[in-house]
């Protein structure tokens, strides 16, 4: 990602004939000018890497910030390259706060400006002055609403688009300086059951047979027996019409959805997911996001249905979530950010609003007059609370890390339990393979390999079963494998994110023109790749292979080919706040909050043991607009 941002202070000296005015040069402890006039660099660690600074100065002032390219991702990152450069030239000092919700791109530009600073001969002294701050107002900031929603990623902003719909007033809250939460740096996948797009795949038989062998399960209750007996019915005439394209129903992703959780969900919950999924899609549509024509298979998905969204928008992400927001914002909806929730308002035993503080510290209180919907995410990237919740990882403190953004706190479950809201699910905690150079969500045409060159698990399978081979794997890491299938013909050479992908090259990824070639570079075994690719090409021709991988695509046999290293991280939590159907929060009775909905990751009991890949943004874009339609019923 390019971002250059350039911020310029123009120097005025008004001299008069007939008497001078004083000068207010500012001085060094020593009396003499802080810096020396010229222009310096600067470099500083940022969340995704370095940072660089170019910073132009006089003896007296800094004159101008730019920043070389860099890798932060722009959606989270951008208030700091706006915010921090103009502080630090206005006080002429690099002690400015962070912004939150991007600390460590904050702590990277305040690095790297810094080095930049004393490059230029200032002393630490001089520029790390404390910078005065405003006295912050005790006046409580009061405003009401039909509905407040505490939240802005995905469930909160599909929320708030249908309060507006309906004809509602709504506030949105977030305690981030950018709206889009975790939702805004997804990787783009979203499952939906999509019949028009999945008629144009054709179905290998050992598809086929995954799909018979899940109807012939015994039934854990009546929805369950209810989705499989129409996935027998659907398969019986598919054989009988002689069919080989790719099936799919509502069916079937709610039967995969339920099963490969371990029977753990709601079945009420994945009946209302699964019926919603594509409609989900097609109202975004209307919004005006855009979709590619093909269905994909993402990481853990287990079946071709996810839509990948076009990058009209920007980052995947956006098309999530700044669809909505314009509606939003079209009908004098409110959206403020920098505002965190710390309570629930309860008036006789109804959520009547929140309360919490600014970004400055002042208070406020916005009332709901019909009620309040919770969609603060889950708590990946809450170590604390991970650590708490655990029971089956080896370890979920602080020095593991997580691909959500600082927002992922898990502050709406606390806030929902305080006032007596029930919690399910809470132990299940979902690691997903992770680096800073992912290409693509999509897995059809790709191979895993440990260091060694050889493949350890199908590639098809569910994320807590990928994430557990990788920690078996020497060094907890391993290698996804493309070739000029996917790079070239499905990305056009462009990642999920809007980067080139050859920027990745050499910094976690690897390009060659050759396996021989790919293989020197990541200093792997020639031999034993090549025959590893080999035999997963038989597998194409033969639909099949030792791992039980179902999903085949086109062989590994065009370069260029690329390889990308990966670990683990922390993605998603699976529990959260019990809700019903309607998305009205439960208590631990199982009784209804009045006027207290939640919607999103921050409820518990759709996705189970494990989250299918591509179910989340289902999961929030479905339960959000039912959080909304319901509020204002």
């Amino acid at each position: 990602m390019k971002k250059t941002l350039s911020l310029l202070i123009s120097l005025f000296m008004v001299v008069s004939l007939f008497g001078g005015c004083a000068s207010n040069k500012a001085e060094s402890d020593n009396g003499e000018g802080i810096f020396n006039s010229g222009t310096y660099e600067g470099t500083g660690e940022g969340y995704a890497g370095e940072i660089t600074a170019i910073v132009e100065v006089s003896e007296d002032e800094i004159l101008s910030i730019e920043f070389k390219e860099h890798e932060e991702t722009e959606d989270i990152a951008s208030p700091a390259f706006d915010k921090i450069p103009k502080e630090i030239i206005e006080n002429k000092s690099v002690a400015v706060d962070t912004v939150s919700g991007c600390t460590l791109s904050s702590n990277g530009i305040i690095e790297a400006v810094k080095n930049a600073l004393l490059a230029a001969g200032a002393s630490e002294s001089d520029i790390t002055k404390a910078v005065a701050k405003e006295e912050v107002s005790s006046e409580v900031i009061e405003k009401t609403a039909d509905v407040i929603i505490v939240g802005t990623g995905g469930a909160g902003m599909s929320a708030g688009a249908e309060v507006v719909n309906a004809g509602g007033s709504v506030i949105l809250i977030d305690k981030m300086s950018t709206v889009g939460g975790n939702t805004i740096v997804a990787a783009s996948a979203m499952n939906a059951a999509n019949p028009e797009l999945q008629t144009a795949e054709d179905m290998r038989e050992s598809s086929l047979n995954v799909i018979k062998e899940l109807t012939e399960l015994k039934p854990e209750n009546e929805l369950m027996e209810k989705w499989q007996v129409k996935i027998k019915e659907d398969i019986e005439k598919y054989e009988e019409e002689g069919s080989t394209h790719l099936y799919d129903s509502p069916e079937l992703h709610k039967l995969q959805t339920y099963v490969d959780g371990d029977f753990v969900g709601n079945p009420e919950l994945i009946d209302a997911f699964g019926d919603a999924a594509l409609d989900s899609v097609n109202w975004l549509k209307e919004l005006g996001a855009k979709f590619e024509d093909k269905v994909t298979a993402a990481v853990g998905a287990t079946w071709q249905r996810s839509h990948a969204p076009t990058r009209d928008l920007g980052s995947a992400g956006a098309s999530f979530i700044l669809p909505q927001q314009k509606i939003i914002e079209e009908n004098d909806g409110e959206i403020l950010l920098q505002y965190k929730a710390e309570e629930i308002m309860m008036a006789d035993g109804v959520a009547v609003g929140v309360k919490g503080t600014t970004e400055d510290g002042q208070p406020f209180e916005l009332k709901a007059n019909k009620g309040v919907v919770i969609a603060t995410g889950g708590f990946a990237a809450n170590p604390e609370m991970r650590e708490k919740y655990n029971k089956h990882w080896p370890k979920a403190g602080a020095d593991v890390p997580t691909t959500n953004p600082a927002s992922s706190t898990g502050d709406g479950i606390v806030m929902a339990e305080e006032i007596g809201a029930n919690l399910v699910g809470m132990e299940w905690l979902q690691m997903l393979t992770f680096t800073k150079s992912a290409i693509t969500a999509s897995i059809e045409n790709s191979i895993q390999v440990n260091q060694s060159g050889e493949r350890f698990v199908r590639e098809d399978g569910r994320r807590d079963e990928i994430c557990r081979a990788i920690q078996e794997q020497e060094g907890n890491y391993m290698y996804r494998v493309y070739d000029a299938h996917t790079i070239e013909d499905l990305l056009d050479g462009i990642s999920y994110k809007g980067v080139p992908i050859d920027e990745y090259v050499g910094d976690g990824a690897f390009k060659a023109d050759t396996l021989e070639e790919l293989a020197a570079d990541m200093e792997m075994d020639y031999e034993t790749l090549q025959k590893t690719v080999d035999e997963f090409n038989e597998s194409v021709d033969k639909g099949t292979d030792e791992f039980g991988r179902n999903m085949f695509d086109e062989k590994l046999d065009r370069g260029p080919y690329y390889a990308v290293k990966y670990g683990t991280m922390f993605h998603h939590t699976m529990g959260g706040i019990e809700i019903n159907n309607n998305t009205q929060v439960l208590d631990s009775s199982g009784n209804v909050i009045p006027q207290l909905f939640a919607a999103g990751e921050v409820t518990g009991g759709i996705h189970g043991s494990n989250r299918l890949g591509g179910n989340a943004i289902t999961d929030i874009v479905a339960f959000g607009r039912i959080a909304g339609q319901n509020v204002m019923k």
